[in-house]
């Protein structure tokens, strides 16, 4: 009877192991993946924000970027979101629109010139959100590289629909 509980305990043992070192493994994995995806993005992100301050729809000023997050673990493992922080001037607040739509188009002319490649049709990297909060400019970008941030995004759309909200 001994034998078969030091069996049974040597199992269990061996299993906690076993799972712990796994989740350590692909925890290491998917913060690669993530720091990776996050400097190419970053990459994207500044060539995009030189492309604005080109085309005079931002001053040099109002294109540093105070800080870069993750949004992934607000949304779960494998989401390759990305938010940037950045002062504005006092007219951003009517200019979002237009700012939303500039941003997106910097950020597929990178992604095609830089033959960078979506798991969906159309461009690499996407203004997933973007709004005013103490005087910054915050913008989330996705990077399509993965179908957790494809799904990430259909979420998004679902939450900002009215539609989908009043029911």
């Amino acid at each position: 009877m001994a034998l078969i509980v030091e069996i049974v305990i040597g199992i269990i043992i061996a299993l906690v192991i076993y799972v712990m070192i796994h989740r350590m493994i692909v925890q290491r994995a998917t913060r690669m993946v993530r720091r990776n995806a996050q400097d190419e993005t970053d990459v994207a992100v500044k060539a995009a924000l030189q492309r604005l301050v080109n085309d005079d729809v931002l001053t040099e000023e109002e294109c540093h970027i105070s800080s870069a997050v993750t949004v992934a673990d607000v949304w779960g493992r494998g989401v390759m979101a990305f938010e940037y922080a950045m002062p504005i001037g006092m007219d951003a607040e009517r200019r979002l629109p237009q700012l939303e739509a500039a941003f997106n188009e910097a950020l597929a002319s990178f992604s095609a010139d830089h033959d960078i490649k979506a798991v969906v049709a159309g461009p690499a990297f996407v203004v997933s959100d973007i709004w005013l909060y103490e005087g910054q400019l915050h913008v989330d970008v996705a990077y399509l590289m993965n179908e957790s941030t494809v799904e990430y995004l259909k979420d998004l759309k679902k939450l900002n629909d009215p539609a989908m909200r009043d029911q």
